[in-house]
């Protein structure tokens, strides 16, 4: 299977890629909280910034290195299947 390299493909991409670190950094947003014990009434405020902080970070890691995680997995497993 050979993937197009189209922009409809990269913005499939991006989008997907998005729906995945949103979720992904809220948790560890999350149990960050919780383990830098924050004052109680203020403990939604230091989430969500956390979590602004965090998104951006994340995301723009996550697209930089899926590209080369997806070929050196490719590498492995060609290797695995020529043996």
């Amino acid at each position: 299977m050979t993937m197009v390299n189209s922009k409809k493909d990269r913005r499939y991409r991006i989008i997907s890629t998005f729906f995945v670190v949103l979720p992904t950094t809220f948790v560890i947003s999350v149990l960050s909280i919780f383990t830098e014990e924050v004052s109680s009434e203020n403990w939604i405020g230091e989430l969500f910034k956390s979590w602004f902080f965090s998104l951006p970070i994340v995301y723009s890691c996550v697209l930089l290195l899926l590209p080369v995680a997806n070929k050196i997995t490719r590498k492995i497993l060609n290797k695995k299947t020529h043996l």
